[in-house]
This record gives C-alpha cells, sequence and structure tokens, in this order.
C-alpha cells in the first residue's frame, strides 16, 4: 500500500470512527470502500472520487435509516 493510500485509508477511517465504528473497525472498513470505488470507477468508466462519493452516500444513507 503506497503513503498516499494509507493517508486516504486513515482519513476515512475517522470518518467511520464518527459513525461509530471501532478504532480497530474503521481502517478495514476504509479500505473496503476505497477497494470497492476502485473498481466501480472501472466498471463504469467515473472518476474513483466521483465512485467514492457514490459509496460515502449510500453508508450515509444506510446510517440515517438505521
Amino acid at each position: 500500500m503506497t503513503d498516499k493510500m494509507r493517508e486516504r485509508v486513515r482519513e476515512l477511517a475517522q470518518v467511520f470512527v464518527q459513525l461509530g465504528a471501532s478504532e480497530a473497525q474503521a481502517p478495514v472498513l476504509a479500505a473496503q470502500l476505497l477497494k470497492r470505488a476502485g473498481q466501480l470507477a472501472e466498471e463504469r468508466n467515473i472518476s474513483e472520487v466521483e465512485a467514492t462519493e457514490t459509496l460515502l452516500k449510500q453508508v450515509f444513507e444506510a446510517r440515517q435509516g438505521a
């Protein structure tokens, strides 16, 4: 994992902690979301940023419905 990717995971992990994930679970969730964003970006021919935004919106919507 590159330094840039580690930084993205760390930053996104903080979002998951704020949403209630444990400190141990948050980096795993962040890494999984970023991996899926990369897959979606390829599948849909969109940027990784756009794919990440789409997935985060889904996370927030699911959290609100919980």
